[in-house]
């Protein structure tokens, strides 16, 4: 079990589900953790149950919505002057009714992508302070469903007309996805000393289903054992840039690295995706 004693973690949406699980065990090992939430009386109330299982853990609470750039951009300009370890972009929303983000982008590739897209992207400063520092962003086995025509902004901002809450949750898991693994080329290319990787749990009950979309959670995985994919993309060394990592049986099993869709891997639409993601956030990377 890496230790990670003097480290410091972020890990949004953490108050419940694989975020919760990831990092009450970032925080076993010795992490400094800071929960990213929407909810900051859920936040708290984990915080105080991560100290119960670990007396000794250092582990915060700090707001951030997602659905929100002026959140992000607030939460990362509090963040980015501290060293900054391992950043877990976990947070997500899954198949809700169409709606707007307060920026006019729909709420599922706001919260999942162009949010966690802004984040990362404030807080490079902080991850570029250390030697290898970790950017993990969660898919899903659902990418394999995402689809995109040209990757531009208006397809990213999406629109109401023909809208189809799964097909576009796959769309936004593949966002994910791509943009871990563009970010992976363009650190390379540009000599940093950051690792990109993808993670997905499989099929776990993690709370984000609700009413009939939560049949069958009987047969899924737990949130403990679902999230040991994402904690395996953030503390194994030998988990390499650009790897995506996943149960074995692909929705169930012990994490490995794992291979997506083919059309995951379309280098070209992985540029197309970031300059749209650029444009909608309005942030630059300095990678």
């Amino acid at each position: 079990m890496t230790n990670l004693s003097g480290k410091k973690a972020i890990v949004t949406g953490a108050n419940s589900g694989l975020g919760y699980q990831t990092a009450l065990e970032l925080a076993r090992r010795g992490a400094q953790v800071v929960l990213a939430v929407r909810n900051l009386e859920a936040g708290e109330a984990s915080v105080a149950k991560i100290l119960t299982a670990v007396p000794e853990a250092t582990v915060s609470v700090a707001h951030l919505d997602l659905s929100s750039l002026e959140s992000v951009s607030n939460f990362s300009a509090q963040q980015a002057g501290e060293p900054l370890d391992i950043l877990v972009n976990n947070a997500g929303i899954m198949g809700p009714a169409f709606a707007w983000s307060k920026d006019g982008i729909e709420s599922q590739m706001a919260t999942n992508h162009i949010g966690h897209f802004a984040l990362t992207a404030g807080l490079m400063p902080a991850l570029g302070q250390v030697a290898g520092a970790r950017v993990v962003s969660l898919s899903s086995v659902y990418h394999r469903r995402g689809k995109f025509a040209d990757g531009s902004a208006t397809e990213l901002r999406g629109t109401e007309t023909g809208y189809d809450r799964w097909a576009r949750y796959g769309q936004t898991k593949l966002a994910c996805l791509m943009f871990a693994l563009e970010l992976d080329k363009r650190v390379k290319t540009a000599g940093m000393d950051l690792v990109s990787v993808a993670a997905h749990p499989g099929w776990a009950a993690t709370g984000l289903q609700k009413g009939d979309d939560a049949r069958g959670n009987g047969l899924a995985q737990s949130a403990a054992v679902g999230a040991r994919s994402q904690i395996m993309a953030a503390t194994d060394s030998t988990v390499s840039g650009g790897s995506f990592v996943g149960p074995r049986l692909e929705i169930w099993g012990k994490p490995r690295v794992f291979t997506g869709a083919k059309h995951a891997y379309d280098q070209q639409m992985w540029s197309s995706l970031w300059v749209a993601s650029e444009e909608l956030s309005g942030v630059k990377f300095s990678v």
